[in-house]
């Protein structure tokens, strides 16, 4: 296989624009912070009443059920305030919505996509981690968020230069992120939170993620499993959004890039992997605007 070779960072203006790339300080340590921007964010979001017609929501309400309940009438749970059977349970769940009891509604069986509608495009940080290895006893040196702020998406980028300012970064992550209102991530229930939690634990510090946490890897595969060769962020781009990366760093090789990096402390190595880092955040966004219930199959995130 041909080795990567690594090109200086050329971000795409139509993608993204660099903001700020400077030295950063809080009280654990200095690290780097780049922000960048991207172009104006058009976001559509499920409506509020997308819940309210989930009637399977209602315990002992199956398919079957609820489709038999819909031709009867009952479109709604409160429709089925009106049924002799099920309008108790109807009326609690109604409460239980009224409150936005997002961890109750989960247990009834609510998706997270339906729990979209109750928060804004504001209230989401996509979240994607690079680190020197594949298991968290190997330090986690790259933390990039995506949010949305007054209709443009912001990207920022906490790097550990080496080794010794990853407890800097991840005070940050502490500082702006923790119960922030929804985290998206791909695959990041099994990779990225539990990796996190587990540096934050080898330096003490609170390892608790509260926000509610929408990973995407698991309906990308419920959407896309049948047609496409993998579920790769990248292949999805590929034949989802009909784009390719061209030069993207592969993800196997960058831990060996950043150890280049730390040796000759020259940004030719960092570089690629912080593109490489924003790329994915901005998939992310895309793709979770294709995945909307209601979206239509569009991307409802243009970024």
């Amino acid at each position: 296989m041909e080795a990567y070779v690594p090109t200086p960072l050329t971000p795409d203006a139509e993608e993204w624009v660099v903001r700020r790339d400077q030295a950063a300080h809080n009280h654990a340590g200095a690290y780097q912070f780049i922000e960048y921007e991207t172009a104006n964010v058009e976001w559509v979001f499920p409506p509020e009443d997308l819940i309210h017609s989930d009637l399977q929501l209602v315990f002992g309400i199956g398919s079957a059920t609820a489709g038999k309940l819909k031709a009867e009438g009952y479109e709604t749970l409160s429709d089925l305030c009106r049924h002799p059977r099920w309008a108790a349970a109807a009326r609690e769940l109604l409460r239980i919505i009224e409150r936005r009891d997002v961890g109750r509604l989960e247990k009834y069986g609510a998706s997270d996509l339906e729990l979209l509608s109750f928060y804004r495009p504001e209230d989401l940080t996509f979240i994607d981690i690079e680190t020197a290895g594949l298991y968290y006893m190997y330090p986690v040196f790259l933390i990039g968020m995506l949010r949305f702020e007054q209709g443009k998406g912001i990207i920022r980028q906490f790097l550990a230069r080496n080794f010794e300012e990853e407890i800097a970064i991840l005070s940050e992550l502490n500082e702006t992120v923790r119960n922030r209102g929804i985290l998206v991530s791909y695959n990041g229930k099994s990779f990225d939170i539990p990796y996190l939690r587990g540096r934050l634990r080898y330096y003490q510090l609170d390892d608790r993620f509260e926000a509610f946490h929408l990973d995407l890897l698991k309906h990308a595969r419920r959407e896309f499993k049948p047609v496409l060769p993998n579920c790769r962020l990248t292949t999805i781009e590929k034949y989802i959004f009909n784009e390719n990366r061209e030069g993207d760093l592969p993800g196997s090789e960058v831990p060996e890039f950043y150890q280049r990096f730390m040796d000759t402390g020259q940004r030719f190595y960092i570089d690629p992997i912080l593109q490489h880092n924003a790329r994915d955040l901005l998939a992310l966004a895309k793709l979770l605007g294709i995945l909307v219930p209601g979206g239509g199959g569009k991307t409802a995130a243009c970024i």
